[in-house]
C-alpha cells in the first residue's frame, strides 16, 4: 500500500531545465513544495535526503529512464523511500508500461495543469 499522506513536497525529475522551473513556479502558486534533482548522477540521492511526497519524473532522462530510475525505487531498502508515489511523465504514450513498472500514473506532455492537479489529488487522497 503506497503512503496515503497529504502530498505537499514535490521532487521533479527531469532534464529539461526550463520545462522543470515552470513546473515548479506552477506547482507553487498552487501552494505545493517542488524541488529538483541536484544530482544527475544518482536522482535517488536526492530522494534519501529530501523524502517527498510524491515524485514527478520524466521517462527519458539524460543518464537513465524513469523506468529504471522507479524500478530502483521500489527496491529501495527503505519501505518509506520504496512506496513513495511516482507520477511518470512522457511525450510518447507510456500509460500501460507505467503501471506494469509501478507508478502511481502517467500523464501525456503536454498536459494541462487541472490534469496534474488532479493526478496528484489522486495519488494523496
Amino acid at each position: 500500500m503506497r503512503n496515503q499522506k497529504m502530498v505537499q513536497t514535490i521532487l521533479i525529475v527531469d532534464d529539461d531545465p526550463a520545462g522543470t522551473r515552470l513546473l515548479a513556479t506552477l506547482l507553487e502558486m498552487e501552494g505545493y513544495q517542488p524541488a529538483s534533482v541536484q544530482d544527475w548522477r544518482d536522482p535517488l540521492n536526492d530522494v534519501e535526503h529530501l523524502r517527498p511526497d510524491l515524485i514527478l519524473m520524466d521517462i527519458y532522462l539524460r543518464t537513465t529512464t524513469g523506468f529504471a530510475l522507479l524500478e530502483r525505487l521500489r527496491n529501495h531498502p527503505d519501505p518509506e523511500i520504496a512506496q513513495t508515489p511516482v507520477l511518470l511523465m512522457s511525450a510518447e504514450d507510456q500509460a500501460a508500461r507505467s503501471r506494469q513498472a509501478g507508478a502511481d500514473g502517467f500523464l501525456i506532455k503536454p498536459y494541462p495543469i487541472q490534469d496534474l492537479l488532479d493526478a496528484i489529488h489522486r495519488v494523496g487522497t
